[in-house]
């Protein structure tokens, strides 16, 4: 199951806006207001690459959001 974090800066004063909508993006499973250079993180999980790709589209579809960057996680395989 592909997993990726998005990392969101937001247009002043639309950061709550921001918040609600990305609530109602299916496959966001965390959202998290951050201090620092990002507004928000985001943590996204998907059945497949795919779909993955669809569900970023949305969330950077999202009126009042500046810019994104997406972090795709990959998990290391320990050998056992």
């Amino acid at each position: 199951m592909p997993l990726a974090f998005v990392f969101i800066n937001c247009l002043p004063d639309q950061l709550s806006g921001v918040e609600r909508k990305v609530g109602e993006v299916g496959g966001v499973v965390e959202s998290y207001s951050t201090n620092g250079i990002y507004d928000m993180l985001l943590k996204v999980k998907a059945e497949n690459e795919a779909a993955l790709r669809d569900i970023i589209k949305k969330v950077k579809r999202i009126r009042g959001i500046a810019s994104t960057i997406t972090s795709i996680a990959y998990k290391e395989d320990s050998g056992q």
